[in-house]
């Protein structure tokens, strides 16, 4: 009986043990800034051949291949990944975000304070949000995979 026991025992601390989880990882230089994506997670990626990107669910990770809903890529297929809130990193974005509502509060702020729009503070606060709506359009949306920044599929 005791044998049963412990065996029982063993059996639930070691239940986990055959259980893999597997992920698809964005490998950045800076290993701070590594995303992961599980099965269940949404993708936007960009693949060769095609200028649109292609937006869906994965399904399963298999040894070099991501499956989606009727179709599969192969990971060293996809040239780019759309930033989502996985890959949206402080640096890259919030100046342009600070810059926008830092110039539009300016603005407000001093025309509620004295009645009327002062050309000093419009001048001010007119190329803050001008410096915004630059970074903006200067920040790509999209990871490019190249050089040490790829996509790889991991067994954990």
């Amino acid at each position: 009986m005791r044998n049963i026991l412990v065996l029982l025992i063993l059996l639930l601390i070691f239940s986990d043990l055959p259980a893999q989880r597997t992920l698809l990882m964005l490998q950045t230089r800076s290993e701070h800034r590594n995303a992961y994506y599980e099965v269940g997670d949404e993708l936007t990626f960009y693949i060769k051949d095609r200028k649109s990107r292609i937006k869906d669910r994965i399904i399963s990770l298999e040894d070099s291949t991501v499956v989606f809903r009727g179709y599969q890529v192969p990971i060293n297929q996809i040239t780019a990944l759309h930033i989502d809130n996985k890959t949206r990193w402080w640096l890259r974005f919030k100046p342009a975000q600070l810059l926008l509502l830092g110039g539009t509060g300016y603005i407000v702020i001093d025309a509620i304070n004295s009645g009327e729009f002062d050309e000093g503070t419009l001048a001010v606060g007119g190329s803050l949000i001008g410096l915004g709506l630059i970074f903006k359009l200067l920040i790509p949306n999209k990871i490019r995979l190249k050089g040490r920044t790829r996509l790889r599929i991991l067994t954990i």
